[in-house]
């Protein structure tokens, strides 16, 4: 069974879909609901917070990365009955002074080019525990202005190279955080407000515990130079 809720980053709705089976039977609910803060929760204040600048003697500018720059694809669960549509995500390297990733989405790998755009970071927000096993957690945070979505990711830790691939895990909001406007008709306004990093943190481990909504992973990578197509943010401040 399905909840309506938004889809991936914002991207997409899912309809509702009935339950399978009988009354008795009790059917897992896969739930994305966004998540949004009233301002960024993360900055370049954060350890682990991507891209930034580059440090170095010899250096004059520059922008670094541990996640891979080029074109990523959301896979569901193979075990949701009932999943999202895949996402192709594009992510690229804004700029060598002013440091974010430029975010454009879409259903097909052919309409990136035309994609919705939003600017972002991503930052590694702790760690958590399932099934033994500890996990890096980690968010993809969207947006500035008027603050910011989250995605909810995690990857086995232990190593430092550039991250090629994340786990998507899901956001079933707490009745306390959820927002949801009355008399909408079929037009979606639920979402999940969290304004505190060690709430999220909570929640993601949380979260680290259901089984994943799905996998995010880098197809074909792109060179690290800055974009230059992409709009500046004095143009359009809420990137």
């Amino acid at each position: 069974m399905r909840k309506i809720v938004f889809g991936l980053a914002a991207l997409l709705l899912l309809s509702a879909v009935p339950a399978v089976g009988g009354e008795d039977e009790k059917v897992y609910e896969w739930e994305y609901t966004l998540i949004h803060s009233d301002l960024p929760l993360y900055d370049f204040e954060c350890e682990d917070f991507w891209p930034r600048g580059m440090v170095g003697e010899d250096i004059i500018a520059g922008c670094e990365t541990r996640v891979a720059f080029g074109d990523w694809q959301f896979t569901p669960n193979p075990a949701d009955q009932f999943p999202h549509d895949p996402v192709w995500y594009r992510l690229s390297n804004y700029g060598a002074i002013h440091c974010a990733t430029n975010i454009r989405t879409a259903p097909k790998r052919d309409e990136l080019d035309e994609g919705p755009f939003s600017r972002g970071f991503f930052a590694r927000i702790g760690e958590g525990r399932r099934d033994g096993r500890t996990f890096e957690i980690w968010v993809l945070q969207q947006g500035m202005i008027p603050g910011s979505e989250y995605t909810l990711l995690a990857r086995n830790g232990g190593k430092d190279d550039l991250i090629r691939s994340f786990r998507v895990l899901q956001s079933r909001c707490p009745k306390s955080n959820l927002l949801k406007a009355r008399n909408s008709d079929v037009w979606q306004t639920r979402s999940c407000k969290i304004n505190d990093r060690r709430q999220l943190l909570r929640f993601a481990r949380r979260m680290l515990r259901e089984p994943d909504y799905g996998t995010l992973e880098l197809i074909e990578g792109v060179e690290e130079g800055p974009e230059t197509e992409a709009p500046d943010p004095i143009d359009n401040p809420k990137n």
